[in-house]
């Protein structure tokens, strides 16, 4: 019986390891001569040829024949970055594992020649209509883009495809500052706030709102890192966001407040929030704004961050805004601008002080306005 033209182009040939099969000895598909195992047997040789022949017609031919290494999905590249000892010690680490996740969804089995611009769009649009905030799509996109960035400089990709502002980001929104404006909280109220506290918590409001350390700076914080003598307090860079060290004065009030906290080991606060401290700091918090009358909660209410916020304002008004940048710990005075959030009082009375200083010799009233020196002026401008 005569061979068909596709059993023509398999062979029935002992192999290298000396298991015996059928191969592909000469065939041409898309300009491309084609020669390896089909199969070890004429059935499964002849069904391996045929998904040849589709693919080559579905222009397919190049990833079935020369199928890419797990390291060239985005998926598995990304995973070996993430675990290697450099993007582990970045401050984003835990922040990056979340956003992974999300972008795994869409981009974990696609090769990198895959991902272009308009598939970065479309992901944007479907995280937007999951309800996702600008600021959460923005940091997972800003993780693509490292990831990509990485794969061109290991040479998996020549250029990454959504460099630049290829892929805009979205505009956000610093709702904080609208919540926190709409409180209206007074020092009086932030003073009633530490005075409902439980005793231990104390200390923790009290640094918050006067240096406007972060929780994790508070609650890391060793007894070494306090200079009583200098009356400063030190955090190391491992405990900071920025990775970078910086020394924060402390008054006499906080001085006190510190110094008549019972040593019970190396860190000041920790041990007595052990366990899930995070959790324990919530309820706290949460507990003493019920107490002092100030709405709490991320929607409508005051957060235990929101006290870095209050902190960056009054320090922010009580000097220049680059020591004030300083003391928080901000790499650039654009952040410290973020946490800024003045009032018409505000401008009101800085205007009122520019005018002082230029023009001493006018007097102002509690309402601001120019009274005896300004009604000699109107006296003069009458016509008789």
């Amino acid at each position: 019986m005569a061979k068909t033209k596709k059993e023509m182009n398999l062979k029935f040939i002992k192999g290298k390891d000396g298991k015996p099969g059928y191969y592909i000895t000469d065939i041409t598909l898309n300009y491309k001569r084609i020669r390896r195992y089909a199969g070890s047997n004429k059935e499964a040789a002849r069904n391996y040829l045929a998904k040849l022949r589709i693919a080559a017609k579905e222009g397919k031919l190049e990833a079935l024949i020369n199928p890419k290494s797990a390291r060239d999905t985005f998926g598995a590249y990304a995973r070996i970055l993430l675990d290697s000892a450099e993007w582990k010690e970045k401050r984003s680490a835990s922040r990056n594992e979340i956003s992974l996740k999300h972008l795994n969804s869409i981009f974990k089995d696609m090769i990198f020649e895959e991902i272009n611009p308009g598939v970065v769009r479309k992901y944007i649009t479907k995280r937007k209509k999951e309800g996702m905030a600008a600021g959460t799509v923005n940091r997972e996109i800003s993780l693509l883009k490292s990831i990509l960035y990485a794969a061109e400089y290991d040479g998996i990709i020549a250029s990454n495809p959504i460099r630049g502002r290829r892929v805009k980001k979205l505009e956000e929104a610093n709702s904080r500052e609208k919540v926190i404006l709409e409180l209206k909280l007074t020092d009086s109220d932030l003073r009633r706030l530490v005075d409902f506290a439980i005793p231990h918590f104390q200390p923790i409001l009290k640094l918050a709102l006067v240096t406007g350390m972060r929780r994790g700076e508070i609650l890391k914080m060793r007894w070494k890192d306090i200079n009583f003598r200098l009356g400063t307090i030190r955090v190391p860079k491992e405990n900071s966001k920025s990775k970078k060290e910086r020394i924060i004065p402390i008054d006499s009030i906080l001085f006190n407040t510190l110094d008549s906290i019972e040593k019970k080991g190396d860190y000041v606060f920790m041990n007595d929030w052990t366990g899930k401290h995070r959790k324990n700091i919530t309820t706290a918090f949460k507990a003493a704004c019920e107490h002092a009358g100030i709405e709490s909660g991320r929607k409508k209410g005051l957060t235990f961050h929101d006290l870095r916020h209050l902190a960056a304002y009054r320090l922010v008004k009580s000097t220049d805004i680059v020591t004030a940048s300083k003391i928080l710990g901000h790499s650039d005075v654009k952040m410290t601008m973020r946490y800024c959030h003045p009032d018409d009082k505000d401008k009101q009375l800085a205007i009122e002080k520019v005018a002082q200083n230029l023009f001493p010799t006018r007097q102002y009233d509690v309402n601001g306005k120019i009274s005896t020196a300004l009604k000699g002026v109107e006296k003069q401008g009458q016509v008789n």
